[in-house]
């Protein structure tokens, strides 16, 4: 322990001596690791994980594209949502509708976003509620009156209700009308970001329309969906023909390449760039740790002769690269956190789903972090072996010079320095065709 101590101290001191090689190895290693994770957990929050939903890459939003190449949705009545309940691609369809409602039961009224929705809540997302139950298809049967009942978001219950537990069985009045609370949802649950979920009434009146959220049965694949669906909304197109393109391809796509249309190129070209840049730090550190090796032959010799064993050297030089790696990845840490605060920010309003979390991914940290750490084992650990043995004779023959100040040395720090500036200019090339391309999707067109 006593040991371990002062090695600690002295390479403090060492590392204090040499502020500029000190300061550039560890925020090589910050940048790359801060910037990698916070990009990396971004993309997991808005690409990889969005939804909360069971088989959330099986829910399809219902798409048309006309013989222009543009992209159309569509409503249907509610004889059509019952033909398109029978379809064997599906595991279950809800018809769905949005309005806007008052809370009329407190002083201060508030508006709130309500989303209606027939079909069974339950099997189509897949989640239960958090206290309570969901919708269920009893809640509206087809043609009736639904049930005044509602489920509330978890943040509405927070809100309105601090929290309250007791809730569940108690009146919500919305626009004077009392609504039995019969559940509160997750707090990741934020279909349509919605405060609330009610029954929606559907009947066989064929001028009103809802849209529908589909849901793939198991092992069926969207290209086989969508031919089953072109037959039957051709059939509804010749009824209705003013709701339908003259010529339209179904084309299902599901709820999360919604999202990813817009930034999966954006933020793998940005992954890229910061994948580059941890590159570049890892390079910049170990060649650092090479050049500085070669650099002190001439102590390792001086203390081998006064009696320093090769494990003594070995173990001071690891305690030098540790530091380094310790300290890079605590503010790579640091930069994660706050960094990912900051990309959430740059990110355009409503261009991923809210039900996405964003915070620091962890398994990227501990990659990113490792990394950092086994480059400076591996390139401290390199030069400590070899020289920790050094020529003594040959050392304490040169007069005291430094070999760094020998023609072998001043060759092998030259082309140390050589490699470095060589490799950090073709990643920093590839930094910056990633970047060219980012910069020119984010440009508007025209």
């Amino acid at each position: 322990m006593i040991s371990a101590l002062s090695d600690l101290r002295y390479t403090l001191r060492e590392l204090g001596k040499r502020p500029g090689f000190a300061i550039t190895a560890v925020f090589s290693l910050a940048l790359g690791i801060g910037a990698t994770t916070a990009v990396f957990s971004v993309i997991y929050a808005v690409l990889l994980n969005p939804f909360p939903y069971w088989g959330s890459d099986r829910m399809m939003v219902f798409r048309m594209t006309d013989s222009a190449g543009r992209i159309r949705g569509a409503g249907f009545n509610g004889s059509q949502f019952e033909q398109l309940q029978q379809l064997k691609s599906f595991e279950s369809i809800i018809a769905e509708d949005g309005w806007n409602l008052t809370t009329t039961d407190s002083d201060l009224p508030e508006d709130v976003n309500a989303s209606y929705i027939a079909g069974n809540q339950s099997l189509h997302f897949g989640i239960p509620a958090l206290m309570g139950r969901c919708l269920l298809p009893s809640d509206g049967p087809f043609g009736q009156e639904p049930q005044r009942v509602v489920a509330i978001g978890y943040a509405f219950w927070q809100r309105y209700y601090g929290g309250d537990p007791t809730v569940i069985g108690r009146n919500l009045q919305l626009v004077h009308k009392n609504y039995k609370i019969v559940g509160i949802m997750p707090p990741r649950f934020k279909w349509r970001e919605a405060d609330l979920y009610l029954p929606l009434k559907v009947t066989r009146e064929p001028n009103i329309y809802v849209g529908v959220s589909l849901k793939l049965r198991p092992g069926v694949t969207a290209a086989q969906a969508n031919a089953e669906l072109q037959p039957l909304v051709e059939q509804f197109a010749k009824l209705a023909p003013t709701r339908f393109p003259d010529k339209f391809r179904i084309n299902l796509q599901s709820i999360a390449d919604v999202y990813a249309k817009t930034l999966q190129p954006v933020l793998f070209l940005l992954l890229g760039a910061v994948a580059i840049l941890l590159l570049i730090g890892c390079a910049n550190v170990s060649i650092l740790l090479l050049a500085r090796g070669t650099q002190r032959q001439h102590e390792l010799a001086v203390r081998s002769a006064i009696g320093a064993s090769r494990g003594r050297i070995i173990r001071q030089l690891l305690t030098e690269s540790l530091a380094i790696a310790m300290v890079g990845t605590a503010l790579g840490v640091l930069l994660a956190w706050k960094g990912t605060d900051l990309l959430v920010t740059w990110l355009p309003e409503h261009s991923f789903a809210a039900e996405s979390v964003i915070k620091i991914n962890l398994p990227v940290l501990i990659f990113s972090a490792g990394l950092a750490l086994l480059t400076s084992i591996f390139f401290g650990l390199s030069p400590a072996l070899k020289l920790s043995r050094p020529d003594i004779a040959a050392l304490m023959q040169s007069g005291m010079r430094r070999i760094a100040g020998g023609v072998h040395g001043r060759r092998t720090h030259g082309i140390l320095v050589a490699g470095q500036v060589a490799l950090t200019l073709v990643l920093l090339a590839g930094a910056g065709v990633n970047g060219f391309g980012l910069r020119r999707r984010h440009q508007p067109p025209g």
